[in-house]
């Protein structure tokens, strides 16, 4: 059962052949300059997989939603769903992923996904997240790992280090929680 307290962290989340065919369609998808978290001078790669001209990434989408459903014993429905890239250089803003304009008792998830193939912690790229007591949680960005906490829970996508020579690339798939 999901607890909307607790912040997961769930390594090996693709099998093999799941992780060749995200690999397949995130490449029809064009890297842009127009990623941000609030502070727009603080500007990252982004493939938008949900609301792009190409349409939504249904195969991707299904994928991660019913793996995370049947994980927790809950039903999801997407918001939103992007790729993240950042260089040495562009670190993140803190922010939350809140959804603008929802009903107070609305919940929302957000499941960062880290797609490298190969990190060392020398590379940095850690992501933070504050929880409601403002414990800080570091997470090493493990490639084929998953990342779940609240969207409402601050949080930063921090840059790769100057020894990282590739993007530290990451999903962002934010989910609303629907009620039983």
């Amino acid at each position: 059962m999901f607890d909307i307290n607790q912040i997961y962290k769930i390594d090996n989340f693709l099998e093999e052949e799941q992780v060749k065919g995200f690999d397949f369609f995130c490449g029809h998808y064009v890297w842009e300059m127009e990623g941000y978290s609030y502070d727009t001078d603080k500007m990252f790669w982004m493939k938008d997989l949900w609301g792009s001209e190409l349409g939504k990434c249904l195969h991707i989408e299904e994928t991660f939603r019913i793996k995370i459903e049947n994980l927790f014993n809950v039903k999801l429905a997407t918001a939103r769903l992007y790729l993240n890239g950042q260089a040495h250089g562009q670190c993140g803003s803190m922010h939350t992923d809140i959804i603008d304009a929802v009903d107070p008792e609305d919940k929302y998830i957000t499941a960062i996904y880290y797609v490298n193939k190969e990190w060392s912690p020398e590379y940095g790229g850690f992501t933070v997240v504050v929880d409601r007591q403002d414990n800080i949680h570091i997470n090493y960005p493990k490639p084929n790992s998953l990342l779940i906490f609240d969207s409402s829970l601050a949080h930063v996508g921090l840059e790769p280090t100057i020894h990282c020579k590739s993007q530290r690339v990451t999903m962002a798939h934010k989910m609303k929680i629907l009620k039983e």
